[in-house]
């Protein structure tokens, strides 16, 4: 059933469903079609495979968790749309209007992108009796973060200033693709074609790229390693604050928050950063020996090379951190008893992380999250695995484990 676990009416769903069909016949030029206008639905959940789409209204439209594979959402508007954790696997998005939408965490796996505009995008909030009307809402970028591209065919899609942090764009065209400015920050560009795309101002920290790729950057005379906000010379200053965030219990001082930060080669060691909120930052070749990281998180860093040796990791988020070459050796990764739910601590999170060539023997670890992380060439042993997920992971059991 169409709308079976989704949450909505049935008499929504009835209606809805006329709706789309009427849009079909229209696109197919059938009697009794009209176009669709959904702008601000809500079809959240619903299960739309292969649904006729084509130049339909959705502007502001709620689309999450909805499966649209292998839909026809050609040259469809959907600005400002919801699409967060949506499946659109082989969908046929060419040319449609995706200004200022949420992409979070969709499956874009083998679509058609080709000429889709991602530019930056507003609309006014919707009046209940007159659509589009009333207070304009802020003008925001479009947001692809770990989303799934790959394979996506994104020849001449207008990706200028899109947030595609921690995407899969693997084996993805972006031949002829304006990615101007555009937030690249540890995804994955392996086997991706960049042939005549613009790059200029795009922030690739941290992205995974091949021999392939880097000879196309070379090619079209992007610098890879674009300057981040550096925060060397106030450094001191805000790890102060955060000292007093964390003795005061929040009363007093500031938490340590950077994003984008410029942190390579920073000296570290020792100091206590339990709570910081450090993303897409690098810190390539930084001091981390024995600090303390609980509950931290340092999501979309790049860390390659970097000493944690030693360094307490209990909870703390690493998701999709850069960590080749790094020495993690008798760090701690325990999970972090929560307050009020002891039943469900709160583990160290290094999904789809790098590991490549790392040293990562732990001196302690606790149902560590790796799932679908890379550890080939890593140093590992049983403690940091007993216990802990590896659904997807990459890696070669220690002799030791092999034996059992």
């Amino acid at each position: 059933m169409v709308g079976e676990s989704s949450g909505h009416k049935a008499e929504y769903v009835e209606d809805l469903m006329k709706q789309l069909d009427a849009h079909r016949k229209w696109v197919q030029g059938l009697r009794g079609g009209r176009p669709a206008d959904l702008g601000q639905a809500d079809l959240s959940g619903l299960s739309l495979p292969k649904a006729v789409l084509r130049k339909a209204r959705l502007t502001g439209a709620c689309l999450t968790h909805i499966d649209l594979s292998g839909a026809d959402l050609g040259a469809a508007i959907l600005i400002m749309a919801d699409l967060s954790r949506s499946d659109l696997r082989g969908a046929d998005l060419m040319g449609a209007d995706l200004r200022g939408a949420c992409l979070n965490g969709a499956n874009l796996a083998d679509a058609n992108l080709a000429g889709t505009d991602f530019g930056v995008g507003s609309i006014a909030t919707a009046n209940p009796m007159v659509r589009f009307t009333g207070t304009p809402t802020p003008a925001r970028r479009t947001e692809l973060r770990d989303a799934d591209l790959s394979r996506a065919l994104m020849r001449g899609a207008k990706l200028a200033d899109c947030d595609l942090t921690g995407a899969e764009l693997v084996d993805a065209d972006l031949t002829c693709a304006d990615l101007r400015g555009a937030i690249l920050v540890a995804t994955d560009l392996s086997g991706a074609t960049l042939t005549s795309a613009e790059l200029k101002g795009a922030v690739l920290s941290g992205a995974r790229i091949d021999e392939t790729v880097l000879a196309q950057l070379v090619e079209l005379g992007v610098e890879r390693r674009a300057k981040l906000a550096s925060v060397a010379d106030r450094l001191p200053a805000l790890i102060e604050q955060h000292r007093h965030w964390m003795e005061s219990h929040g009363s007093e001082g500031q938490r340590l928050e950077l994003d984008m930060a410029d942190l390579e080669g920073a000296n570290l060691a020792g100091y206590d950063l339990s709570g910081a909120l450090i993303r897409r930052s690098n810190l390539d070749g930084a001091n981390l020996r024995d600090a303390v990281l609980v509950m931290a998180d340092l999501a979309y860093c790049s860390m390659a090379g970097a000493d944690l040796s030693g360094a307490d990791l209990s909870g703390c988020a690493l998701r999709r951190v850069n960590l080749s070459g790094a020495s993690l050796k008798d760090a701690v990764l325990k999970s972090v008893p929560i307050v009020g739910d002891p039943e469900r601590p709160w583990p160290t999170n290094l999904q789809s992380a790098r590991l490549v060539n790392a040293d990562v023997r732990c001196r302690v670890a606790e149902g560590v999250l790796l799932g679908y992380s890379d550890l080939i060439g890593a140093q590992l042993n049983l403690a940091l695995l007993k216990g802990a997920d590896l659904t997807g992971a990459r890696y070669v059991r220690p002799a030791a484990e092999a034996s059992e």
